[in-house]
């Protein structure tokens, strides 16, 4: 029990600690928001200002970890193909249009390298619906066989909005898919925070 209590003394501290100097110091009411990976306390009272100033500081922050994911990827090349305009003045060879023609980072767009079995074949096999599937051939009969992925996370995963940003910026698909399927840590250290 008393070790219960000072855990909770010491977690108040660094609360206190943490919000000491910031308006939410002299807060009567604070509103914890949480998510995934994330936990974010604001004032539970603002004016438009104040909210306008909550707003622009999330938005700084959510471009700040764009950049850091951004970096992670690094840029498309098309999958290493050379420009096919040649020393054309309106030659466009940039990031964006590489994803754009990029097959790779196309099929991870488009979903068209999607393994699809209907419901009742996955059912039948013991796999459920919703999992995540890869293939490979026996090359001795020429057969396809279809498993459910050991590795259940990857691109799939990231919301449509976030994927569209970073494709339209020239970040390539393919790494960030590799990236998330092997779990990389690719923030740490609090790089955003002690600036």
């Amino acid at each position: 029990m008393k070790k219960n209590q000072e855990k909770k003394e010491t977690e108040q501290d660094i609360l206190e600690e943490m919000l000491d100097g910031t308006s939410l110091a002299d807060a009567e009411v604070m509103d914890v928001i949480t998510g995934e990976n994330i936990c974010v306390i604001v004032n539970g009272e603002m004016t438009v200002l104040e909210l306008v100033k909550v707003i622009d500081t999330l938005s700084a922050l959510a471009s700040d970890l764009t950049v850091i994911l951004a970096q992670a990827c690094g840029f498309c090349d098309n999958c290493g193909d050379v420009c096919n305009c040649k020393d054309s003045d309106d030659c466009q060879d940039t990031p964006e249009r590489w994803v754009a023609h990029c097959e790779l980072c196309q099929s991870l767009l488009d979903g068209s390298g999607d393994i699809h079995i209907p419901d009742y074949v996955l059912e039948e096999a013991g796999i459920p619906i919703d999992a995540k599937l890869e293939a490979y051939v026996n090359e001795d009969s020429d057969e396809i066989t279809v498993v459910e992925a050991d590795i259940q996370e990857d691109i799939t995963d990231v919301p449509s909005g976030i994927l569209a940003i970073l494709a339209s910026a020239g970040i390539c698909l393919a790494k960030l898919d590799e990236l998330i399927m092997l779990e990389e840590v690719v923030y740490g250290q609090g790089e955003i925070f002690n600036n």
